[in-house]
């Protein structure tokens, strides 16, 4: 259960600050509060770099293991949404 779920099922309002984790393909991923991510990531997103800002953002160990289950283009869209539909952002 990601903690935005989990604060809506007790009641509980998430930290603003809190991290963010979401499940994707049976494996957990966290990531910082969107506040906290690091400039070098939002500066790879502008620059049309959108794995190597989700290098950064999830680190090399997350990054590996989502790597060795992301495989294609839709594998790394699909993972987009969850991460969009969790942020509450997006149109999911």
């Amino acid at each position: 259960m990601a903690t935005r779920q989990r604060a809506e099922a007790t009641g509980k309002p998430a930290s603003p600050g809190a991290a963010l984790a979401v499940s994707w393909r049976g494996k957990r991923f966290t990531l910082p509060n969107p506040q906290e991510f690091p400039l070098e990531a939002l500066e790879a997103e502008e620059e049309g770099k959108h794995l190597t800002a989700l290098k950064l953002i999830l680190g090399l160990d997350q990054y590996t293991k989502w790597r060795g289950l992301a495989s294609t283009a839709a594998d790394a869209e699909d993972f987009s949404a969850v991460v969009m539909k969790e942020l509450g952002r997006g149109n999911l």
